[in-house]
């Protein structure tokens, strides 16, 4: 079994196709079909199954997935622990929940490119749920995320505080009116695992409000395009929504404390020693946000709320945060 083997099955499991798998590996497909080919006779056991639309994992190939993923990265984190000579190189890979990426990282990625320009940076955006899933399985070195989580595999260090507001069009002109509407809004939201979603959905849940459609959109753009022409509403950080207003016709609505001010942490691996690249990221990203304002006390109040906590059969209730 070689390393090159388990690098190429692993890529054929993450993009389910070998055509794809030999692009992120740099071969032609025959060596990767070959490849593959190989190590389930080695292991004999089949490893995908092959469809027309391309390849999934068997239940082995499931299995086996876990442990070529741990072999890569020990043999990975030993290569780079033996030719660390304390400045930091090799490739750095991130993960940041959309919003962050948006408007918390750039001036950090930039410093931190001009400061070591040696390390190749990877960014990958994506809800929660999935980053701590891409931490768990090797295939990110740390990610920023919402929130503390009961996970023991995991470090975590909080790296700031946001506040979190109601943002809807400017048609809407207070809190008071905006939650009297929510039985007739559209919640415009990120997919299933986005922190946030899930924020507004518990919030929903315990006041006993039911909004009359949530919709899944895929980009932080299209989810404030739509809030701002009236089709819906959504819960964002405050230095998203502001920065937005200045561009779309978009209203802020203020939040009391204890519903706007949630945590960003950044996690890793709580088995895999941290290399120069990352213990330097951490260490400049901390830096950088330290000088970040503190977000407001907060000063809005929440309107009498007279309904009561939804059950678990309604829709809002289907995602609350564990």
């Amino acid at each position: 079994m070689e390393m090159r083997q388990l690098r190429i099955f692993c890529a054929v499991a993450e993009h389910g196709s070998f055509t794809a798998a030999a692009q992120k590996v740099h071969t032609v497909q025959s060596n990767v079909t070959m490849r593959v080919k190989e190590l389930e006779a080695e292991l004999e056991q089949q490893l995908f199954i092959r469809q027309k639309s391309g390849v999934v994992l068997t239940a082995a190939g499931h299995t086996f997935l876990d442990y070529a993923r741990r072999i890569l990265q020990l043999t990975d984190e030993s290569r780079a622990a033996l030719q660390d000579t304390g400045t930091p190189s090799g490739l750095l890979r991130l993960g940041s929940m959309e919003t962050t990426a948006a408007i918390r990282l750039p001036q950090v990625l930039i410093q931190y490119r001009e400061r070591y320009p040696q390390v190749q940076l990877s960014l990958q955006t994506g809800t929660t749920a999935e980053l701590i899933k891409a931490i768990e399985t090797h295939q990110l070195d740390g990610a920023f995320v919402g929130g503390f989580h009961q996970n023991p595999a995991l470090i975590q260090e909080e790296v700031f505080e946001e506040e979190l507001v109601l943002v809807s069009s400017k048609t809407v002109e207070s809190l008071s009116a905006l939650i009297e509407t929510i039985p007739q809004q559209t919640v415009l939201v990120f997919r299933t695992g986005c922190f946030y979603r899930s924020t507004l959905e518990h919030w929903f849940y315990q006041a006993g409000l039911v909004p009359n459609q949530i919709m899944e959109m895929g980009t932080l753009d299209g989810i404030l395009s739509c809030v701002a022409s009236g089709m819906g509403i959504t819960l964002l950080p405050k230095a998203i929504a502001q920065n937005s207003s200045l561009r779309l016709p978009v209203q802020c609505h203020e939040l009391p404390p204890e519903l706007a001010r949630v945590k960003t942490v950044f996690i890793r691996r709580a088995d895999t020693n941290p290399g120069s690249a990352l213990r330097s990221f951490v260490a400049l990203a901390q830096a950088q946000f330290a000088q970040l304002p503190k977000p407001d006390q907060g000063h809005a109040e929440l309107p009498a709320l007279t309904g009561q906590p939804v059950g678990p059969s309604n829709s809002v209730a289907q995602t609350l945060p564990q």
